[in-house]
Formats: C-alpha cells, structure tokens, sequence
C-alpha cells in the first residue's frame, strides 16, 4: 500500500513539473517588441522632465530604490522627473529576463548635461503587461563607475573577505 501511494505521488509531481514547465509566455514576441519602444518612452520622458508622459508609462504601483538610497512611490517620484530635463542617457550592457507577463531588464546608464557626464548607475527595471499595454512597475539603481570613485579608500566596496 505504502508503495502504491509513493507511486502516485511521485506521479503527481512529475505532472506538476511537467505543467509548469510547458507553461508558455502570456506575451507573444509581438507584445515583447513593443517593450523596447516603451522604455524609449519613459526614458524620453525623463530626459524631458515630462511628468506626465512619465506617468503614462508607468503602472499605478511603480516603485523605485534611486542609487542615492532613497525610495519612492509614483506619487512621490512625478515630482522629481522635471530635475531631468536636458539630460541625456546613455545606455549599455543591457539583458532582459521573462517571467510570463513581467520582465525584468537590466544595464548601465550613464547621464549627461551636455557633453559633462554627471552620473553612471547599473539599474533594474520591472515592466508588467497589464490592461493590454506595458506599464514600468519599478527601478532600481546602484552607484557604478565615475560615482564611486569618491568613495574610493573611504567606505568598503568589495565585499568583506572572511577567512
């Protein structure tokens, strides 16, 4: 009995595997294509300092973590999107990663007042299909290259060796 039991429920989670393995993308590549104009959007949006095409773009539940530490919901981060006006970007080692309807995009962003860069942050961004368009949920940035050399020899950058 105790190995007839085993059996099925062996069985079981093989199928179970076997299901959530074949799942396919809720984005057709079509849709997918569409997320490169969009995030040419929002970072238009940006580099204009246009809080309204800004908010466009974005989902209700936007969230970012800013390299300087700082958070923000959408509501609190409109108001920081005309301090952008007249920068521009530049983008690089960028990757992309689909879970379904949500992908997660990755790279390097150096921003420029003119021809003088002021910033360089490797980022994060989640967009999510939803209500049959894309909508940027959330950014995240981390302090990369000409940002750190500040900090150089005055707060630890590489991680603690332990021994």
């Amino acid at each position: 009995m105790l190995n007839t039991l085993l059996i099925v429920l062996l069985a079981g989670i093989c199928c179970a595997v076997i299901s959530c393995q074949s799942e396919k993308s809720s984005v057709t590549s079509n849709v997918l294509q569409q997320l490169d104009g969009v995030e040419q959007s929002m970072f238009a949006a940006t580099s204009n300092g246009d809080s309204t095409a800004f908010r466009k773009v974005c989902g209700a539940d936007y969230f970012t973590i800013n390299a300087n530490g700082e958070t923000a919901t959408l509501e609190e981060a409109i108001r920081s999107v005309p301090r952008f006006k007249g920068a521009t970007n530049e983008l690089s080692e960028q990757r992309q990663r689909v879970f379904g309807n949500f992908v997660v995009r990755t790279g390097r962003l150096k921003v420029f007042i003119g021809a003088q860069q002021v910033a360089e942050a490797l980022y994060t961004t989640g967009w999510l299909y939803r209500d049959g368009r894309w909508q940027f949920v959330h950014w995240q940035g981390t302090l990369a290259g000409m940002m750190l050399e500040p900090l150089a020899g005055k707060v630890m950058l590489e991680p603690a060796k332990i021994n």
